[in-house]
């Protein structure tokens, strides 16, 4: 059987670990896959010749060259017969699926990234350009969780039918694996001894690392043995402030940026998750993958794999008083982390890579077959 000929169009051209994933543990017998990037060439191509994934680079630098990368997506869909185009972002998403449609590709994918933000302020561009991709020029749109596709419909307008739910998948043994590369994390920070609750996640609004300090300083002083590390690149300052005005500088350390997050992920002794949305949120399987309970709000996957008292505890508001309650639930079930962990771990076999992608694999083959 001769190949489909399927095209990713995303962004930029950095390295990108969740295709690399996902393409690695395709069927190439009956997929044939290949990567077409906007920007400037910043080490994808070296990435995915590791496993044989043909990229392009349209050096696109600005949106003035729109137009322009219309016109080169049309000609190498054209020349390459692609049969399944799926776009990722923002103006991958505008400029490929308009390119798509225009060569006439049967299959047409619009992917949801950042559209969990729309509920959350007015960026009228991001939901014209997201609900316009998934209404009008895709035929397909893509969630990654169950919450995702709600907002696709309930904010951007995108017919139900139109939108399939798609988890990522993990290469967990890999994950595992990494996990135990730095076994000496506690002692580099100082906690050794500590009860760790951690956070992972780049200090950035949405993210609401502020009312998760606000929240542990409640806790902190009756607990001496309880620490909080949040792991992630961004600017500090603010957070550190307040983290210096509530007193609790020697309770809560901001790692920064790591190269060994599965590492220190696996020192934790439960996850904690404090963001207003997210659109899946790998976290949570790369916690559970490790034997983590977690405390997290109600976002992305967490209510589809979050069940109270057997893995970890869902907190329904973001504010203080709600994410207090949640880690003083958690500490009460001390004595239960571990068995928690066990049924965290178990649950994230769902998300193994291999199964995932064949079932993704399966669904664009249907899709191929229902315009043939």
């Amino acid at each position: 059987m001769t190949p489909i000929r399927f095209c990713h169009v995303i962004d930029n051209s950095t390295p990108n670990p969740l295709l690399y994933n996902s393409l690695k543990y395709s069927d190439r017998g009956r997929i044939e896959y290949s990567i077409i990037s906007l920007g400037p060439e910043a080490g994808l191509r070296e990435q995915m010749a590791e496993i044989g994934v043909p990229t392009r680079s349209l050096n696109y630098t600005s949106r003035r060259q729109a137009v322009t990368a219309v016109g080169q997506l049309y000609s190498a869909f054209r020349r390459d017969k692609v049969q399944i185009v799926q776009t990722h972002l923002f103006d991958a998403s505008l400029i490929g699926l308009a390119a798509a449609r225009a060569a006439r590709v049967p299959v047409t994918i619009f992917t949801g990234h950042h559209s969990h933000e729309t509920p959350l302020h007015k960026r009228r561009l991001l939901t014209l350009v997201d609900g316009s991709s998934g209404r009008f020029l895709a035929k397909h749109t893509i969630a990654p969780s169950q919450q995702m596709k709600e907002i696709f419909v309930r904010d951007l307008g995108i017919p139900e039918n139109k939108v399939a739910v798609v988890h990522h998948g993990f290469d967990l043994g890999d994950w595992r694996q990494k996990a135990l590369q730095n076994p000496d994390v506690r002692k580099e920070l100082g906690i050794e001894g500590k009860i760790v609750f951690g956070a992972v996640g780049r200090l950035f609004w949405v993210k609401n690392f502020e009312n998760l300090i606000r929240a542990f300083s409640k806790v902190a002083p009756e607990r001496p043995e309880l620490v909080l590390l949040i792991v992630g690149g961004g600017d500090k300052t603010s957070l550190q402030t307040m983290i210096d005005a509530l007193g609790v500088r020697d309770k809560v350390i901001l790692t920064g940026p790591r190269s060994d997050i599965a590492a220190v992920m696996n020192c934790f002794d439960v996850f904690v998750h404090s963001s207003l949305a997210e659109s899946f949120g790998m976290v949570f399987i790369e916690a559970f993958a490790l034997g983590k309970p977690i405390v997290t709000t109600s976002v992305g996957v967490a209510p589809e794999i979050i069940v109270d008292d057997e893995n970890g505890y869902l907190v329904n508001d973001s504010d203080p008083d709600s994410l207090h309650s949640g880690i003083q639930k958690m500490l009460a079930a001390r004595d239960r982390w571990t068995e928690m962990g066990r049924h965290g771990r178990t649950l994230s076999e769902r998300f193994e890579v291999r199964d995932t992608q064949k079932r993704c694999d399966d669904l664009y083959l249907e899709w191929l077959r229902n315009e043939t």
